[in-house]
């Protein structure tokens, strides 16, 4: 099954999709979020799998108003099934999502495996520190702005 392809209205807020199964990590997240003054809207889900049901439009995530593609794809490294590269990779296959912007989110730097990172083409990879304001002055730059 490929991805639905939904026009985007540029009157809604932006989306971040945030792919992340600890929730404190969630947590963190959405305070850093908070920090940045971020005007849009966050949906979080807790696996690869997850993830690409969301990107697909498929249960439980069917209704595309509410489930609408997000402006950029938020993923921790580590995940439960299916890795977070398994995703990327196949997102980078999908034409009608593949320019999403994508941002790794890592609680280490070993063990990355940086050929395939660069083959996926994230726009950044962020290690967890724990430290909000740290995670919210890294984010910042990458975080979707709201369309005029």
């Amino acid at each position: 099954m490929s991805a639905v392809e939904v026009k985007q209205d540029s009157s809604k807020p932006p989306v971040v999709l945030l792919i992340e199964n600890d929730e404190s990590d969630v947590f963190l997240f959405r305070r850093a979020l908070a920090k940045t003054g971020y005007v849009g809207d966050l949906r979080v889900v807790g696996s690869a799998t997850e993830a690409r049901a969301y990107m697909e439009n498929t249960h439980p995530f069917k209704d595309p108003l509410y489930y609408r593609q997000p402006d950029l794809i938020v993923s921790d490294f580590r995940l439960a099934g299916h890795t977070a590269l398994e995703f990327l990779s196949w997102l980078r296959f999908q034409p009608a999502i593949a320019h999403i912007p994508i941002v790794m989110l890592s609680g280490v730097a070993s063990g990355l495996n940086a050929e395939r990172l660069a083959k996926i083409g994230p726009k950044a990879l962020i290690l967890k520190s724990g430290d909000v304001a740290e995670l919210a002055a890294s984010l910042e730059p990458h975080l979707p702005r709201p369309t005029t």
